[in-house]
């Protein structure tokens, strides 16, 4: 099992809150990538590959003092184009690392629970994707349809009011879908640019056929950081809940 971390963004939105690092790097109670690190190693998984872009260096050598800490084995590949590309582009760069080898894939703005890349490590789904069932939805939200446990529509432009749920940015590929996924991820960018998000890729697949489960985070907490007030949630209400579980990471 390998991991695939997408860590090319800028953190435009934050504002001075980024204070000109990667977004990963954002403070939380430590940067937000100790968490992530922190929830991966815990279940024994050591391969990564990370993809940088605005302040590689620096994420580079954060992610170089974990590896050495915990024995990671982790590839860089570098978005040269972040500032004027999607998070598509990041993972179509990703491909000759992953293809063919099971993988989670994780956005990197990402504040969880470990229990929910748990509960993704033990599906049994070829491919499935880590969805909030909550009630409240806005129109920023990659929110989702669900028939039953499968996936029928992605995308920030459902109504609210006829979503299930929403995408947390955390998904488990096994090594029989890589193919289809990269594959979708490459014909995307062909007909619809370089400036949407993966997650077109998913519909791509849907509408193939391809089967996309939804996996439940199971009410366990969770924020995307994209915003001051995002950022303000992440540390005073979620990182508090997790802190028990990530104290040595600090």
């Amino acid at each position: 099992m390998k991991v695939l971390i997408l860590a090319a963004g800028m953190g435009k939105r934050l504002g001075k809150h980024s204070k000109g690092l990667p977004k990963a790097l954002v403070e939380i109670e430590a940067p937000l990538l100790a968490y992530t690190l922190k929830n991966i190693t815990r279940e024994g998984i050591r391969d990564f590959v990370v993809v940088t872009g605005h302040g590689a260096s620096k994420l580079k050598d954060f992610v170089g003092r974990h590896s050495r800490k915990y024995g990671l084995r982790v590839k860089y590949v570098h978005n040269r184009r972040y500032g004027e590309t999607n998070n598509i582009y990041s993972t179509y760069l990703a491909r000759d690392e992953l293809e063919g080898d099971d993988f989670i894939l994780v956005n990197s703005d990402v504040l969880f629970h470990p229990g929910i890349l748990r509960i993704l490590m033990s599906t049994e789904k070829s491919m499935a994707l880590s969805v909030d069932f909550r009630v409240r939805l806005g129109e920023e939200e990659m929110k989702v349809r669900v028939e039953d446990d499968r996936v029928v529509e992605i995308s920030k432009k459902i109504p609210p009011e006829k979503a299930d749920g929403e995408y947390i940015g955390l998904t488990r590929i096994n090594a029989e879908s890589t193919t289809a996924f990269f594959d979708a991820v490459e014909e995307t960018l062909k007909l619809e640019g370089h400036n949407v998000f993966y997650e077109a890729a998913f519909q791509r697949m849907i509408d193939k056929g391809d089967y996309l489960a939804a996996e439940s985070t199971r009410g366990l907490p969770w924020i995307e950081i994209d915003t001051p007030e995002d950022l303000r949630i992440a540390r005073e209400i979620i990182a508090p809940r997790l802190a028990a579980k990530h104290r040595e990471c600090y």
